[in-house]
């Protein structure tokens, strides 16, 4: 059904003189403002947001309280999109600086860009509030970047394409045991495998114990302490102008690709110990950008300054190291890795799917069980392209950030949102998510809730099968393995699995299929959680195996340099 084009709202005469709207005008409570705001015009949320340049949920942050304006740059905002007279928010006029008009004749040789619209108008925010530029300067230096990189020529951007293209994961590995060389903290490890023999490395930092564990979530063993911001608040990052100039990069590349980027709160861990049968973590809430702009930024450098190596040549490059200025601030050892508590540490599961199946047609194929992989999605930010298990996310809440700590909640969410078609889960903090309780037993999808009603028969289990630190950009990694081993689900359900926005393609391997498998683990293609991930859960997944379904390669984890 078509909409009709409506105009943006404006404040009926006698608003900014109404005794609430003057009180929280004086209080400089921006939340009430809205609400006042919204009452005597009809708009909604995302009507404001328009205004203001923030995006919905932005908004709704303000309204209920949980988000306030500190910065002069947020008042003036505010100001000038609803148009507040600027000193009932104690704001002096702007100054006006007059400017020659263009002469015709330039005008003809020199047409005049049109400014970029921005989507990440609230990142744009935080990274004002967090360095000298004001938000006008930032928003201004991004759009520029914005038209520079529209206008590259497209050669250029398909040869650096080429170049990231090609730095590999290996090379990742041996880059980061470079910098961060042993003896590394505390009986640390980066960690390593041998499939049938040929090793593989990742940029994952593990303990003997941490890649020991077998964690039945969802029972008792599995302990998330919940710790309110207030008490466990991020130390605030103080960007210098490399950081700056690396933000309003990923910003730009954000606004120029379909990468879905919104400033919704993830869980930081705090602390965390993980052993054969016990995890016990704490974790608190953080914005999405605390980690977007700031550690989610050290991946890019690094292939970014392998990739110009590799275009130098060994002979060009020599012996020269690896310029990295943001790393050297945000995650300069492994003990800083290893202090959680003293920085922006996002992460969540990487779980992989193993489901039981009967024999194929015709005795085909064994019982066996399906494994799923997928090939990440170009809208995704992590991984792009890369091979990962299913399901992959960072841990967050929907509504109830204390009740929804745990990592088997994150689990089922994700199952259900990327594999089970609730598509609605992915937009949880829009204007349109009405759901109070999200995960309700009354809106499961029915495959989920015969496996949540069959988990006491040992049809359905999901455990933690490792813990990491992936030092490529500072994440917690969870390895997970989810278990149906129940061939009913499959022959009721297996029609329903399909993929979400977030994959560009799956692949369903058997795991009877020894050769394939193998092929599969040694492909260059990995991300290093997914191949972390990929590893421990088909160990595992052998070592539960009680009616041979499962003919996995040998996988022994520690290279012989381990």
């Amino acid at each position: 059904m078509a909409r009709k084009q409506r105009s943006n709202p404006a404040a009926p005469a006698g608003l900014w003189e109404r005794a609430d709207m003057r009180e929280a005008l004086a209080d400089r409570d921006l939340g009430a403002v809205i609400t006042i705001f919204r009452k005597w015009t009809g708009a909604s949320q995302t009507d404001v947001g328009i205004l203001l340049g923030l995006s919905q949920p932005h908004v709704s942050d303000f309204e209920r309280g949980i988000r306030r304006a500190t910065s002069m740059a947020m008042f003036e905002r505010f100001a000038d999109g609803l148009g507040i007279p600027r000193p009932l928010l104690g704001l002096g006029e702007p100054s006006s600086h007059a400017t020659e008009p263009e002469t015709q004749d330039v005008q003809q040789r020199e047409p005049a860009r049109q400014a970029p619209s921005i989507n990440s108008v609230e990142f744009v925010e935080w990274i004002a509030e967090h360095s000298g530029p004001g938000f006008r300067e930032v928003y201004e230096r991004l759009a520029a970047r914005i038209q520079q990189l529209q206008h590259s020529p497209e050669p250029e951007r398909r040869h650096r394409a080429y170049l990231r293209d090609r730095v590999t994961r290996e090379q990742l590995a041996t880059a980061l045991a470079d910098y961060y060389p042993p003896p590394l903290a505390e009986g640390c490890s980066f960690y390593r495998v041998q499939v049938d023999g040929k090793p593989l490395s990742t940029t994952v930092l593990t303990r003997p114990s941490w890649v020991q564990a077998h964690i039945r979530l969802g029972a008792e063993a599995e302990r998330f302490e919940y710790v309110p911001p207030s008490a466990a608040p991020v130390p605030p990052p103080r960007l210098g102008d490399d950081a700056i100039t690396a933000a309003i990069n990923r910003l730009a590349e954000a606004e120029l690709s379909a990468t879905v980027l919104t400033n919704d709160p993830v869980y930081r861990l705090l602390r965390v110990t993980a052993e054969r049968e016990r995890l016990d973590a704490a974790v608190a809430l953080m914005p999405f950008a605390d980690y977007a702009l700031t550690m989610d930024l050290l991946e890019a450098e690094l292939v970014d300054a392998l990739a110009e190596h590799n275009a130098m040549g060994p002979a060009a490059a020599g012996g020269r190291r690896l310029s990295l200025p943001l790393r050297d601030t945000y995650l300069p050892s492994v003990l800083h890795a290893l202090n959680m508590e003293r920085r922006a540490c996002a992460g969540g599961p990487v779980a992989l799917l193993a489901a039981a199946r009967p024999a194929g047609p015709g005795g085909r194929r064994p019982p066996d069980y399906a494994l799923l992989v997928q090939e990440r999605s170009p809208r995704v930010l992590n991984a792009v392209g890369k091979l990962a298990v299913i399901p992959k996310a960072f841990h967050q809440p929907t509504v109830e950030p204390a009740a929804e700590a745990s990592l088997s909640t994150t689990l089922q969410r994700e199952l259900e949102e990327e594999l089970l078609g609730r598509a609605e889960l992915g937009s949880l903090f829009g204007e349109d998510f009405r759901k109070v309780d999200p995960l309700h037993a009354g809106l499961l999808s029915p495959p989920l809730r015969w496996l949540l009603d069959h988990q006491d028969t040992g049809g359905y289990r999901t455990e933690c099968v490792g813990f990491g630190i992936n030092l490529l950009s500072g994440n917690y990694e969870f390895a997970c393995l989810i278990l149906i081993d129940d061939e009913e689900w499959w022959a009721r359900f297996g029609s329903q699995v399909e993929a979400n926005w977030e994959i560009e393609r799956i692949h369903l391997y058997s795991s009877h299929d020894t050769a394939g498998l193998r092929d599969l683990m040694r492909d260059s293609r990995w991300s290093n959680e997914g191949l972390f991930a990929l590893s421990q859960g088909l160990r595992r997944l052998a070592e539960l195996d009680r009616t041979q379904r499962v003919a996995a390669p040998r996988i022994e984890v520690g290279a012989p340099d381990g």
